[in-house]
């Protein structure tokens, strides 16, 4: 799909990092000109984009279209630039992240009960991580392969391969992958450790699935994070990011429902407000016809 390529080689190998080292936050104010891709793809991208917005959002005006297009690809870039200056993030010289809602990770700190972040492909999502990474907490993640992924170029992989080794420095945690044994996770969550998952993280190899009411139909979904909690008695906290400006984010951690079920279709719910109200920020527009279908009869909640 033409929003999922990244072409380009040299922007990641050299000019995102070169931006990053810039002082100040003027590189975040500046990367929407530098693209994330060639001017080209970025043009093809566009156009799928509004095509896009226009099927999914018919109500809204072919302007409104363009300028989700637009916001999408400045997202992308900003994104990038995180991604090779993530030491800067929160940090003075670099984007500032306001946190509300550190309470819920004290609150489960003090009782010591392991817990789950949940997270979407939604906006600057690393920014979550490194908020409570910043006040302390050490955190692990779980990722879909990346060595093993056909869909990357060596380019690609070897910048993504940057990017969680500079965010597990920062969150002083360990790395997984969705692949591997799912022993040390298990064990880590029982034994107090907070973990990091995405929860509309999307493969066609995924077995166990589940639908969740979203934009008039149903996303299929995983249903690995629910069961985690199940068996190992873990909480759930979800954090959700929205860029202020380039360099300035806002981030908020809520404390989900204690049932695992009740709590992910929280988590979809609500991404289906942000997405209705930012649909530019949402980063799966091209897996749109592999993750979503039409309802047949009125959405309600969630269906297995």
């Amino acid at each position: 799909m033409a929003a999922h390529r990244m072409n380009g080689d040299w922007r990641l190998d050299w000019a995102f990092p070169a931006l990053g080292r810039l002082p100040t936050t003027l590189p975040w104010r500046l990367v929407r000109w530098l693209g994330r891709d060639a001017p080209v793809v970025r043009r093809e991208t566009e156009g799928f984009l509004q095509r896009r917005f226009g099927q999914v959002f018919p109500r809204a005006t072919p302007v409104q279209h363009r300028q989700w297009a637009r916001a999408h690809l400045d997202m992308l870039a900003t994104e990038m630039l995180d991604a090779a200056a993530l030491h800067r993030m929160g940090r003075p010289g670099g984007p500032r992240i306001e946190l509300t809602g550190w309470e819920h990770v004290q609150a489960l700190q003090q009782t010591g009960q392991g817990f789950i972040l949940v997270l979407n492909h939604y906006d600057r999502l690393l920014a979550a991580a490194i908020a409570l990474a910043l006040r302390g907490l050490k955190l692990h993640i779980m990722t879909m392969p990346v060595v093993d992924n056909p869909g990357l170029t060596t380019a690609q992989r070897d910048f993504i391969l940057r990017k969680i080794a500079a965010l597990t420095k920062i969150t002083g945690g360990q790395w997984r992958l969705s692949n591997e044994s799912l022993r040390p996770l298990h064990e880590g969550l029982r034994k107090g450790q907070a973990w990091v998952i995405l929860a509309d993280a999307w493969s066609p190899d995924f077995a166990r699935m589940r639908r969740h009411a979203f934009l008039g139909g149903y996303l299929s979904l995983p249903t690995g994070i629910e069961r985690l909690a199940r068996s190992t008695g873990a909480a759930l906290l979800h954090g959700r990011t929205r860029s202020l400006a380039p360099d300035r984010l806002a981030v908020l951690v809520e404390a989900l429902p204690s049932d695992p079920e009740m709590a992910i279709d929280s988590v979809i719910q609500r991404l289906d407000s942000d997405v209705r109200e930012r649909p530019w920020a949402w980063w799966h527009w091209g897996m749109w016809e592999q993750m979503w279908q039409p309802a047949t009869g009125k959405v309600t909640g969630s269906n297995v």
